[in-house]
Parts: structure tokens; C-alpha cells; sequence
């Protein structure tokens, strides 16, 4: 998932900046509508990005997920697919289910990789899923995803 709209309202460095009002009743919107991708997560990965971990707690709050399945990763507040990809090989197999939250252009970059539709942005609060036929997350990346869903097309 792409973390929701961010404020540029005030100065701070990039990595502080929290989300705005918009990105506030985003993330909300996006929980409530795709609550099925979300509550079955073993983890969630947050990069350490302010806005990153605000939509991280905003999702868990809205759903009733408890916040202590929110691991904040330093590695994971990066834009690079390769640095993204490295983080999924570390994954520890005992999670089935992950959800990582986290920034453009890496997001966008791993869909297009895993799906034959290709977007040419992932814009916030949206999310790709995807489900491999593996019980190793170093694997991924030789295989093809089994499933591929995301949340472009919902209008919120």
C-alpha cells in the first residue's frame, strides 16, 4: 500500500511531513472498502516515514486491527524497487500474510513488475495484492503471482 496524501504544509524534512485532512478521511475510506485485504495480515511493515506510520495506525484503528501487528522499518522508507525487493527477501516465512506501506515510484515499479496491467502511478492510499504459490518470500521474485488485485478502479 502507498501511504495517503501528505502535508506540505509546514517544513519539515520529507521524511516528518504527516498526512492532510484529504489523506486523513482517505486512508478511512480505503480501510472500510477493502477491509478483506487488510484484517487477515500476520504484519504490517510501515516504512518510518511520518505519513507512512499515520496511515499504518489509521488503517489498524479503523479495523479493529490491533497496532501492535505494526513493525516500523527503517527500510522500508526508500524509493528504490531494488531496496523494497531486498526488504521482501528478509521477510521471516512464519508470515503468510504481509502488508508493507510505503512510497512511489518502488510501489508503482512492483506492480508493473508482478502484473501484466501496467499503471503509471500508484497514487496514495491505494493498494496492490498479490499471492504467490511459495512458502518463501525470498522466492517471490522468480515466480508469478497466482492472484493480483488492487484498488484503482474504486472511485475513493
Amino acid at each position: 500500500m502507498r501511504h495517503s496524501k501528505s502535508s506540505w504544509d509546514y517544513n519539515l524534512d520529507d521524511i516528518d511531513r504527516p498526512l492532510n485532512n484529504s489523506g486523513v478521511a482517505k486512508i478511512k475510506k480505503v480501510a472500510e472498502s477493502s477491509k478483506a485485504q487488510f484484517v487477515k495480515s500476520d504484519i504490517i511493515f510501515s516504512s518510518s516515514a511520518t505519513r507512512a506510520i499515520h496511515t499504518s495506525l489509521i488503517l489498524t484503528r479503523s479495523l479493529s486491527i490491533n497496532s501492535n501487528r505494526i513493525s516500523i522499518c527503517e527500510d522500508l522508507y526508500t524509493f528504490e524497487f531494488n531496496e523494497v525487493v531486498n526488504f521482501i527477501n528478509k521477510i521471516e516465512n512464519k508470515y503468510s500474510e504481509v502488508v508493507l506501506v510505503g512510497h512511489n515510484p518502488a510501489y508503482t515499479e512492483i506492480s508493473n513488475y508482478f502484473s501484466e496491467n501496467k499503471i503509471l502511478n500508484l497514487p496514495t492510499a491505494r493498494w496492490f495484492s498479490m499471492k504467490f504459490d511459495s512458502n518463501s518470500w525470498s522466492d517471490i521474485l522468480k515466480l508469478k503471482p497466482t492472484s493480483y488485485i488492487n484498488n484503482l478502479k474504486s472511485g475513493i
